[in-house]
Protein backbone atom coordinates (compact mmCIF):
# COMPACT_ATOMS: atom_id res chain seq x y z
CA UNK A 1 0.00 0.00 0.00
CA UNK A 2 1.33 3.31 -0.76
CA UNK A 3 0.92 6.84 1.06
CA UNK A 4 -0.05 9.87 -1.48
CA UNK A 5 2.41 12.18 -0.23
CA UNK A 6 1.31 16.07 0.99
CA UNK A 7 1.41 18.64 -1.55
CA UNK A 8 2.55 21.81 -0.47
CA UNK A 9 2.36 25.32 -1.91
CA UNK A 10 4.65 27.48 -2.73
CA UNK A 11 4.50 29.40 0.36
CA UNK A 12 4.73 26.61 2.69
CA UNK A 13 8.26 27.24 3.96
CA UNK A 14 6.85 31.19 4.58
CA UNK A 15 4.00 29.59 6.89
CA UNK A 16 6.34 27.36 8.77
CA UNK A 17 8.53 31.00 9.42
CA UNK A 18 5.23 32.57 10.75
CA UNK A 19 4.38 30.03 12.63
CA UNK A 20 1.28 28.65 11.04
CA UNK A 21 -0.77 25.68 12.33
CA UNK A 22 -0.84 23.54 9.46
CA UNK A 23 -3.51 20.37 8.50
CA UNK A 24 -4.41 18.42 5.74
CA UNK A 25 -6.50 19.72 3.58
CA UNK A 26 -7.66 17.58 0.80
CA UNK A 27 -4.27 16.59 0.62
CA UNK A 28 -2.29 20.02 0.70
CA UNK A 29 -0.38 20.97 3.89
CA UNK A 30 -2.56 24.41 4.24
CA UNK A 31 -2.54 27.17 7.53
CA UNK A 32 -5.55 26.77 9.33
CA UNK A 33 -4.41 29.17 11.41
CA UNK A 34 -1.66 31.88 12.85
CA UNK A 35 -3.23 33.71 15.69
CA UNK A 36 -6.60 32.27 16.09
CA UNK A 37 -9.55 31.59 13.57
CA UNK A 38 -11.46 34.21 15.62
CA UNK A 39 -8.73 37.00 15.65
CA UNK A 40 -8.03 36.45 12.11
CA UNK A 41 -11.92 36.31 11.19
CA UNK A 42 -12.20 39.64 12.72
CA UNK A 43 -9.12 41.12 11.39
CA UNK A 44 -10.42 40.54 7.63
CA UNK A 45 -13.79 41.76 8.73
CA UNK A 46 -12.24 44.97 10.04
CA UNK A 47 -9.34 45.75 8.41
CA UNK A 48 -7.80 43.05 5.85
CA UNK A 49 -5.94 39.36 5.62
CA UNK A 50 -4.32 38.19 3.49
CA UNK A 51 -4.49 34.13 2.23
CA UNK A 52 -2.80 31.54 0.71
CA UNK A 53 -5.38 29.64 -2.16
CA UNK A 54 -3.04 28.60 -3.93
CA UNK A 55 -4.06 24.80 -3.90
CA UNK A 56 -6.78 26.40 -6.20
CA UNK A 57 -6.48 25.22 -9.87
CA UNK A 58 -6.42 26.94 -13.28
CA UNK A 59 -7.00 25.58 -16.66
CA UNK A 60 -7.40 27.49 -19.81
CA UNK A 61 -9.78 26.96 -22.76
CA UNK A 62 -9.09 28.44 -25.71
CA UNK A 63 -9.53 28.20 -29.44
CA UNK A 64 -11.94 29.06 -32.45
CA UNK A 65 -14.58 27.00 -30.38
CA UNK A 66 -14.25 28.01 -26.88
CA UNK A 67 -17.14 29.94 -26.76
CA UNK A 68 -19.37 26.99 -28.46
CA UNK A 69 -17.65 24.60 -25.89
CA UNK A 70 -18.13 26.06 -22.62
CA UNK A 71 -21.70 27.19 -23.16
CA UNK A 72 -22.37 23.36 -23.63
CA UNK A 73 -20.52 22.00 -20.41
CA UNK A 74 -21.43 25.38 -18.18
CA UNK A 75 -24.71 26.30 -16.96
CA UNK A 76 -23.74 30.26 -17.24
CA UNK A 77 -23.78 32.10 -20.49
CA UNK A 78 -20.38 32.55 -21.27
CA UNK A 79 -21.48 34.64 -24.55
CA UNK A 80 -22.52 37.53 -21.98
CA UNK A 81 -18.71 37.68 -21.04
CA UNK A 82 -16.59 40.78 -22.62
CA UNK A 83 -12.73 41.14 -22.21
CA UNK A 84 -12.06 41.32 -18.81
CA UNK A 85 -15.44 40.05 -17.34
CA UNK A 86 -15.97 36.53 -14.92
CA UNK A 87 -18.64 34.75 -14.21
CA UNK A 88 -19.91 32.50 -11.07
CA UNK A 89 -20.73 28.90 -12.86
CA UNK A 90 -20.74 25.43 -12.90
CA UNK A 91 -19.58 22.24 -14.57
CA UNK A 92 -22.77 19.91 -14.39
CA UNK A 93 -23.39 16.17 -15.35
CA UNK A 94 -25.75 15.12 -17.23
CA UNK A 95 -28.16 14.15 -14.53
CA UNK A 96 -27.39 18.20 -12.77
CA UNK A 97 -25.04 17.38 -10.36
CA UNK A 98 -22.22 18.84 -9.77
CA UNK A 99 -18.86 18.39 -11.08
CA UNK A 100 -17.63 21.55 -9.94
CA UNK A 101 -18.63 25.47 -9.08
CA UNK A 102 -15.93 27.67 -10.66
CA UNK A 103 -15.51 31.24 -12.13
CA UNK A 104 -14.61 31.94 -15.39
CA UNK A 105 -12.44 34.41 -16.75
CA UNK A 106 -12.60 35.76 -20.56
CA UNK A 107 -8.60 36.99 -20.57
CA UNK A 108 -8.77 36.74 -24.49
CA UNK A 109 -10.66 37.37 -27.06
CA UNK A 110 -10.95 33.49 -27.93
CA UNK A 111 -9.37 32.38 -24.37
CA UNK A 112 -10.68 31.73 -21.05
CA UNK A 113 -9.61 31.31 -17.45
CA UNK A 114 -11.41 28.87 -14.98
CA UNK A 115 -10.28 28.57 -11.15
CA UNK A 116 -11.83 25.26 -10.09
CA UNK A 117 -11.18 23.57 -6.74
CA UNK A 118 -8.46 22.56 -5.33
CA UNK A 119 -9.61 18.70 -4.63
CA UNK A 120 -11.43 18.71 -8.05
CA UNK A 121 -8.24 20.19 -10.29
CA UNK A 122 -8.01 16.53 -12.06
CA UNK A 123 -11.44 15.34 -12.33
CA UNK A 124 -12.21 19.14 -13.78
CA UNK A 125 -9.64 18.75 -16.33
CA UNK A 126 -10.75 14.88 -16.97
CA UNK A 127 -14.19 15.96 -17.58
CA UNK A 128 -13.42 18.87 -19.84
CA UNK A 129 -11.72 16.94 -21.82
CA UNK A 130 -13.75 13.73 -22.30
CA UNK A 131 -16.38 16.53 -23.46
CA UNK A 132 -14.14 18.42 -26.03
CA UNK A 133 -14.53 16.12 -28.81
CA UNK A 134 -14.65 17.52 -32.05
CA UNK A 135 -14.57 21.33 -30.74
CA UNK A 136 -11.61 23.27 -31.86
CA UNK A 137 -10.37 23.96 -28.57
CA UNK A 138 -6.70 23.56 -26.57
CA UNK A 139 -7.60 23.05 -22.73
CA UNK A 140 -4.18 23.16 -20.57
CA UNK A 141 -3.66 22.24 -16.90
CA UNK A 142 -1.80 25.28 -15.46
CA UNK A 143 -2.69 24.55 -12.01
CA UNK A 144 1.37 23.97 -11.29
CA UNK A 145 2.76 27.12 -12.74
CA UNK A 146 0.81 29.43 -11.02
CA UNK A 147 0.04 30.28 -6.89
CA UNK A 148 -2.84 32.50 -5.73
CA UNK A 149 -3.63 34.98 -2.81
CA UNK A 150 -6.70 36.46 -1.71
CA UNK A 151 -6.53 39.72 -0.32
CA UNK A 152 -9.88 40.85 1.27
CA UNK A 153 -11.60 42.88 3.37
CA UNK A 154 -12.13 46.34 3.72
CA UNK A 155 -8.56 47.77 3.10
CA UNK A 156 -8.14 45.24 0.36
CA UNK A 157 -7.30 47.52 -2.03
CA UNK A 158 -5.14 50.30 -0.11
CA UNK A 159 -2.76 46.82 0.21
CA UNK A 160 -3.00 45.44 -2.85
CA UNK A 161 -1.96 48.88 -4.26
CA UNK A 162 0.99 49.34 -1.76
CA UNK A 163 2.75 46.71 -4.12
CA UNK A 164 1.92 47.63 -7.60
CA UNK A 165 2.46 50.32 -9.91
CA UNK A 166 0.62 53.81 -10.96
CA UNK A 167 -0.78 52.20 -13.55
CA UNK A 168 -1.78 49.21 -11.99
CA UNK A 169 -3.28 50.46 -8.89
CA UNK A 170 -5.49 53.19 -11.32
CA UNK A 171 -6.56 49.59 -12.86
CA UNK A 172 -7.03 48.05 -9.30
CA UNK A 173 -9.17 51.03 -9.11
CA UNK A 174 -11.46 50.82 -11.42
CA UNK A 175 -12.29 46.92 -11.32
CA UNK A 176 -15.44 46.41 -10.80
CA UNK A 177 -16.84 42.83 -8.97
CA UNK A 178 -15.96 39.29 -10.67
CA UNK A 179 -13.90 41.37 -13.29
CA UNK A 180 -9.95 40.73 -14.40
CA UNK A 181 -7.32 43.03 -15.40
CA UNK A 182 -3.43 41.88 -15.88
CA UNK A 183 -0.87 43.77 -13.54
CA UNK A 184 3.34 43.09 -13.04
CA UNK A 185 4.04 41.94 -10.11
CA UNK A 186 8.27 41.83 -9.27
CA UNK A 187 8.45 42.85 -12.93
CA UNK A 188 6.16 39.32 -13.76
CA UNK A 189 2.60 39.09 -15.82
CA UNK A 190 -0.01 38.22 -13.36
CA UNK A 191 -3.30 38.65 -13.10
CA UNK A 192 -6.03 40.74 -10.31
CA UNK A 193 -10.30 39.28 -9.78
CA UNK A 194 -12.31 41.42 -7.91
CA UNK A 195 -13.82 38.83 -6.26
CA UNK A 196 -13.29 36.66 -3.03
CA UNK A 197 -14.57 33.77 -0.79
CA UNK A 198 -15.49 36.44 2.27
CA UNK A 199 -18.36 38.28 1.63
CA UNK A 200 -15.81 41.39 2.25
CA UNK A 201 -14.43 43.51 -0.58
CA UNK A 202 -11.29 41.38 -1.88
CA UNK A 203 -9.25 40.76 -4.83
CA UNK A 204 -7.39 37.36 -5.86
CA UNK A 205 -3.95 37.87 -7.37
CA UNK A 206 -2.72 35.10 -9.72
CA UNK A 207 0.94 35.27 -10.04
CA UNK A 208 4.18 32.65 -10.73
CA UNK A 209 5.38 31.01 -8.40
CA UNK A 210 8.67 31.77 -8.47
CA UNK A 211 7.53 35.55 -6.67
CA UNK A 212 4.88 33.64 -4.01
CA UNK A 213 6.41 34.46 -0.86
CA UNK A 214 8.47 37.60 -2.34
CA UNK A 215 4.58 38.47 -2.81
CA UNK A 216 3.15 37.18 0.23
CA UNK A 217 5.89 39.20 2.03
CA UNK A 218 5.66 42.37 0.19
CA UNK A 219 2.15 42.64 1.21
CA UNK A 220 2.46 42.09 4.67
CA UNK A 221 5.66 44.41 5.08
CA UNK A 222 4.13 47.41 3.13
CA UNK A 223 0.17 46.95 4.29
CA UNK A 224 -1.83 46.65 7.46
CA UNK A 225 -2.35 43.25 6.47
CA UNK A 226 -1.93 40.16 7.79
CA UNK A 227 -1.71 36.20 7.19
CA UNK A 228 -4.98 34.34 7.04
CA UNK A 229 -5.58 30.74 8.02
CA UNK A 230 -8.37 28.66 6.29
CA UNK A 231 -10.01 28.49 9.25
CA UNK A 232 -11.35 31.64 9.30
CA UNK A 233 -11.68 31.50 5.30
CA UNK A 234 -14.41 29.11 6.08
CA UNK A 235 -16.26 30.92 8.93
CA UNK A 236 -16.33 34.28 6.96
CA UNK A 237 -17.45 32.12 3.70
CA UNK A 238 -20.41 30.47 5.51
CA UNK A 239 -21.48 34.20 7.08
CA UNK A 240 -21.77 35.05 3.55
CA UNK A 241 -23.35 31.76 2.66
CA UNK A 242 -21.05 30.90 -0.19
CA UNK A 243 -21.27 27.16 -0.65
CA UNK A 244 -17.88 24.72 -0.39
CA UNK A 245 -17.60 21.90 -2.56
CA UNK A 246 -17.65 18.08 -0.78
CA UNK A 247 -19.77 19.88 1.86
CA UNK A 248 -23.04 21.92 0.11
CA UNK A 249 -22.74 20.58 -2.69
CA UNK A 250 -21.57 17.41 -5.24
CA UNK A 251 -22.63 15.06 -7.97
CA UNK A 252 -26.02 14.03 -6.00
CA UNK A 253 -26.82 18.44 -5.99
CA UNK A 254 -28.32 20.28 -8.36
CA UNK A 255 -27.45 24.24 -9.02
CA UNK A 256 -31.33 24.61 -8.17
CA UNK A 257 -31.87 22.68 -4.94
CA UNK A 258 -28.49 24.18 -4.22
CA UNK A 259 -29.72 28.06 -4.19
CA UNK A 260 -28.03 28.91 -7.70
CA UNK A 261 -30.88 28.99 -10.12
CA UNK A 262 -29.72 32.63 -10.48
CA UNK A 263 -26.45 31.20 -12.25
CA UNK A 264 -28.35 28.87 -14.58
CA UNK A 265 -28.84 30.96 -18.02
CA UNK A 266 -31.99 28.28 -19.50
CA UNK A 267 -32.37 30.89 -22.76
CA UNK A 268 -28.92 30.31 -23.85
CA UNK A 269 -29.51 27.15 -25.43
CA UNK A 270 -28.54 23.49 -24.52
CA UNK A 271 -26.13 22.19 -21.39
CA UNK A 272 -25.56 19.21 -19.75
CA UNK A 273 -28.35 18.50 -17.54
CA UNK A 274 -30.70 21.36 -18.73
CA UNK A 275 -33.51 19.43 -18.67
CA UNK A 276 -33.38 18.05 -15.18
CA UNK A 277 -32.98 21.89 -13.91
CA UNK A 278 -35.44 23.06 -15.70
CA UNK A 279 -37.73 20.29 -14.07
CA UNK A 280 -36.70 20.88 -10.93
CA UNK A 281 -37.20 24.76 -11.18
CA UNK A 282 -40.82 24.29 -12.39
CA UNK A 283 -42.05 21.84 -9.48
CA UNK A 284 -42.07 18.94 -11.99
CA UNK A 285 -39.32 17.27 -10.90
CA UNK A 286 -38.55 16.06 -7.02
CA UNK A 287 -35.94 19.37 -5.69
CA UNK A 288 -34.42 20.03 -1.89
CA UNK A 289 -33.08 23.07 -1.37
CA UNK A 290 -30.38 24.93 0.59
CA UNK A 291 -31.03 26.74 3.45
CA UNK A 292 -29.20 29.04 6.03
CA UNK A 293 -30.06 29.09 9.48
CA UNK A 294 -28.28 29.73 12.73
CA UNK A 295 -28.82 28.08 16.28
CA UNK A 296 -31.16 29.15 18.95
CA UNK A 297 -29.15 26.77 21.74
CA UNK A 298 -25.64 26.67 22.52
CA UNK A 299 -23.45 24.09 20.31
CA UNK A 300 -22.43 24.13 16.75
CA UNK A 301 -24.11 22.02 14.19
CA UNK A 302 -21.85 19.99 12.05
CA UNK A 303 -21.60 18.59 8.28
CA UNK A 304 -23.90 15.30 8.52
CA UNK A 305 -25.81 15.74 11.09
CA UNK A 306 -30.04 15.20 10.41
CA UNK A 307 -31.93 18.18 10.61
CA UNK A 308 -35.97 17.77 11.91
CA UNK A 309 -38.92 19.74 11.61
CA UNK A 310 -40.38 18.28 15.15
CA UNK A 311 -39.91 14.30 14.94
CA UNK A 312 -39.50 14.49 10.94
CA UNK A 313 -36.01 14.05 9.41
CA UNK A 314 -36.30 16.79 6.72
CA UNK A 315 -32.49 17.02 5.80
CA UNK A 316 -28.99 17.33 6.69
CA UNK A 317 -26.44 20.45 7.99
CA UNK A 318 -23.75 20.51 5.09
CA UNK A 319 -21.69 22.96 6.83
CA UNK A 320 -21.91 24.28 10.21
CA UNK A 321 -19.48 26.72 12.82
CA UNK A 322 -19.61 29.52 14.50
CA UNK A 323 -20.36 32.83 12.92
CA UNK A 324 -18.46 35.71 15.18
CA UNK A 325 -19.77 38.52 13.46
CA UNK A 326 -23.17 37.28 14.41
CA UNK A 327 -22.44 36.04 17.31
CA UNK A 328 -23.52 32.66 17.41
CA UNK A 329 -23.40 29.98 15.34
CA UNK A 330 -24.68 28.12 12.40
CA UNK A 331 -24.92 26.88 8.77
CA UNK A 332 -25.99 25.41 5.61
CA UNK A 333 -28.34 23.09 5.04
CA UNK A 334 -29.46 20.79 2.46
CA UNK A 335 -33.76 20.22 2.91
CA UNK A 336 -37.07 19.20 1.55
CA UNK A 337 -37.84 21.79 -0.76
CA UNK A 338 -41.37 22.21 1.60
CA UNK A 339 -39.89 21.96 4.97
CA UNK A 340 -38.37 25.07 7.11
CA UNK A 341 -39.69 28.69 6.62
CA UNK A 342 -37.80 32.17 7.01
CA UNK A 343 -37.78 33.63 10.97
Amino acid sequence: MTTTEIKKTPLHALHKQLKAKMVNFGGWDMPVQYESVLTEHKYVREHCGIFDVSHMGEIIVEGADALAYLQGITVNDVARLELGHGQYSCLPTEDAGFIDDLIIYRVGDKRYLLCVNASNIEKDFDWLTKHQKDHKVTITNESSMWSQLAVQGPESEEALKAILSADDQKRVAELPYTNITEASFQGKKGFVARTGYTGEKGYEIYIPNSIASSVFSQLLEKSNAKPIGLGARDTLRLEACYLLYGNDMDETVSPIEAGIAWAVRFEKGDFLGKAKMEAQKAGTAPARKMVAFKLTDEGIARHGMDVYVGDRKVGVVTSGSVLPTVEGAGGMALIEKDAGAIG
